[in-house]
């Protein structure tokens, strides 16, 4: 054979698939790469709180922006970082640190605001930047590791590897409620 391709050179680039056969056959392995319709990824937004990564579920987001002019209100628990003017709708800011029981970081402003939907009020979680969105299957999702305290174990759905290392889904109705 590679005395036929030698004898006709001509021949061998009219071998070579054309940009139709080179897409078809990329979208055949992204189809092959799908999840069965029975496994359908769930969205999450990842944010981070330090080094490490959170997640909630995308369908639970209203909007994510830069946390600016958060007004404290005066005795209020540690977990409510205050309220601010979102296009002229007042939310009540959880700070996510407080609620999981980690460190308050030195302060920056460059904080977000991730707003959330589907509770009676508005709310949002402050969190110290935003990591990705992820699509999970939800038979890679592990409950939290046994070294958690169970306090803070108990409001998460569980955890996904995720580039960034273990990623804690949180539970918001259980995180609002705590």
């Amino acid at each position: 054979m590679a005395n036929n391709d030698a004898a006709h050179p001509a021949a061998a680039p009219s071998a070579a698939p054309g940009p139709d056969a080179i897409l078809e056959a990329i979208e055949r392995h992204r189809e092959a790469d799908r999840p069965p319709p029975d496994q359908e990824r769930e969205s999450y937004l990842g944010f981070f709180l330090g080094a490490e990564v959170y997640g909630v579920p995308l369908h639970q987001l209203r909007e994510v922006t830069r946390l600016t002019r958060l007004r404290r209100v005066p005795g209020t628990p540690p977990s409510i970082a205050g309220m601010v003017n979102l296009r002229g709708e007042i939310i009540c800011v959880l700070d996510a640190r407080a609620i999981l029981g980690l460190p308050a970081p030195a302060p920056v402003a460059s904080a977000f605001l991730v707003a959330l939907r589907g509770f009676p009020d508005p709310l949002g979680l402050m969190v110290d930047s935003i990591a990705d969105v992820y699509a999970i299957d939800p038979s890679q999702i592990e409950p939290p590791p046994t070294t958690w305290l169970a306090e803070r174990a108990a409001l998460f759905a569980g955890t996904a590897r995720v580039r960034e290392g273990l990623m804690g889904l949180l539970d918001l109705n259980k995180v609002v409620g705590a």
